[in-house]
């Protein structure tokens, strides 16, 4: 009976045994099934939204000038990231002041007072792509803002700007300064600075351009708008560690002669018909010759009529 006894006992310890077993096994494979899932890098989730120019508000004569320029591939990724003008070493940039000083020169030839009345800045950080668009049309305040002018900085701050002002106040001495813009956004870095994509998004860039416009006095001669000739010419490369710098030569721009104009100074019950009547051409050719949107016409503009 005892020997019954101590056989019956084995068998239990043995059954429980098995059971703590498989109890353990199934404990430990459901654990594993919740392991930690593989992050998804925040640039495949980032989505940029870019400005739609046809929701920009234009008055009556404005002009939208808008551009856009992109810095990937290029050496010292960032510092060509915010030349919205050009850089020096390789003339890089986006030439936003020479194009909007352009504009202006051309709202004062339709015979209106200039001005940049508004300007708008975009980034985007993963195609390094900067998108602009500025409203220049006529000055409503008295005065005519002649030319633009910026200075700014990629990761050096505010003093970094501040410092370059006095150097550009300088270059206008006869018009007088005025603050445009203040643009300062910290970029998401996604590049290094030899221009190689990184895989996810390390930190951000402080971007910052102090923009101002300058307006002149009566009776002062504005002289044409300078460096235009660059519009027309490649960029040079830029000297790195690994190559010696190139200098393209430069581009031989063939002048195209203007067409000949007439003026004529809008008087009071004047309308544009009757204008392109007098003047024997058509009001299409008015109006292209003038960049009028419409058929409105202001007293004492000046129209140019094509012969």
């Amino acid at each position: 009976m005892n020997f019954l006894r101590i056989i019956s006992l084995l068998l239990l310890s043995f059954f429980m045994n098995v059971h703590c077993s498989w109890a353990q096994y199934s404990f430990e494979d459901t654990t594993s099934v919740g392991t930690e899932q593989e992050r998804i890098p925040e640039i495949n989730q980032f989505r940029f939204h870019k400005i739609d120019k046809d929701t920009i508000t234009l008055e009556t004569n404005d002009i939208l000038v808008c551009d856009s320029f992109c810095a990937q591939g290029l050496p010292s990724t960032y510092d060509a990231l915010h030349s919205f003008n050009y850089r020096i070493a390789d003339r890089f940039g986006g030439y936003l002041n020479i194009k909007i000083n352009l504009a202006l020169e051309e709202v004062r030839k339709n015979g209106f007072p200039s001005d940049v009345k508004n300007l708008y800045i975009q980034i985007d950080p993963v195609f390094l792509k900067v998108y602009w668009f500025a409203v220049v049309g006529p000055s409503t305040d008295g005065h005519s803002y002649v030319r633009i002018d910026s200075r700014g900085s990629a990761g050096g701050g505010l003093s970094a700007v501040q410092k370059q002002l006095p150097r550009m106040m300088k270059k206008h001495p006869n018009f007088q300064a005025h603050k445009l813009m203040e643009f300062n956004e910290n970029v998401k870095v996604c590049y290094d600075w030899h221009g190689n994509q990184l895989c996810d998004f390390d930190g951000t860039i402080n971007i910052r351009q102090h923009f101002y416009k300058f307006s002149a006095p009566p009776n002062v001669e504005i002289p044409p708008v300078e460096d235009t000739e660059l519009l027309s010419m490649p960029a040079r490369p830029i000297a790195t560690r690994d190559s010696t710098e190139v200098v393209s030569p430069p581009t031989v721009v063939k002048t195209v002669p203007k067409p000949s104009y007439t003026t004529y100074r809008v008087k009071s019950g004047d309308t544009l018909s009757e204008i392109a009547r007098k003047q024997h051409v058509s009001i299409t050719t008015i109006k292209k010759a003038n960049h009028l949107r419409s058929d409105t016409i202001q007293i004492g503009q000046i129209l140019k009529i094509p012969k």
